[in-house]
């Protein structure tokens, strides 16, 4: 198993390399290898230093990242705004042993649904709508509605991110939506 996991590395650092020098966007790098080179790095949703991290282990942590990816698949957010809110999360897993059991259990039932359905962890799954299948299969669990919930109201919550959205933010102080500017000029809607 260390030989394949060296052999699949190898294999995402040369598509990585590949993706950036063939000017591949963000959401199709990370359909294929991202997230084993993600792996290899440490990177994932809660802090590395963590005591959450280190209990969900570090393909437990880049796993809740590419989920938190799934759930709200933002290509132009960074890894780190999905790292911030869910600081809070990891804070509560590193105190709480009825959270940290939910996420470790989530985790584990992620896990054998993926390899049930397509023979190997979700990493690995390439398909980001294989892996939105795995996601609607659980999306009634609590461990699913926790990631979720912390997601939303984090990056939803965050001004720094508005500006991203094309939201202007509270208008209530500006008299209210239809004294605002932008009022009328929502062309997404």
């Amino acid at each position: 198993m260390n030989k394949n996991k060296n052999k699949n590395y190898q294999k995402n650092l040369e598509c990585e390399v590949g993706a950036q020098a063939a000017g591949v966007s963000r959401r199709r790098l990370l359909k294929g290898a991202a997230g084993v080179a993600a792996l290899s790095t440490g990177l994932g949703i809660f802090a590395t230093n963590s005591l959450a991290a280190k209990q969900v282990g570090r393909q437990g942590n880049v796993t809740l990242l590419r989920m938190a990816r799934d759930i709200y698949p933002h290509d132009k957010l960074e890894d780190k705004y999905y790292q911030q809110v869910m600081g809070p999360l990891s804070d509560q897993s590193s105190s709480d042993d009825k959270t940290l059991k939910l996420i470790t259990d989530g985790l584990a039932r992620l896990e054998t649904l993926s390899a049930d359905r397509y023979g190997t962890n979700y990493l690995s799954i390439q398909s980001e709508t294989d892996r939105v299948k795995i996601l609607q299969s659980i999306e009634s669990t609590d461990f699913f509605q926790k990631i979720k919930g912390s997601l939303m109201m984090g990056i939803y919550n965050n001004s720094e991110l508005w500006p991203r959205f094309g939201f202007g933010g509270s208008s209530w102080e500006k008299g209210g939506y239809v004294n605002d500017p932008s009022y009328g000029k929502v062309d997404w809607f």
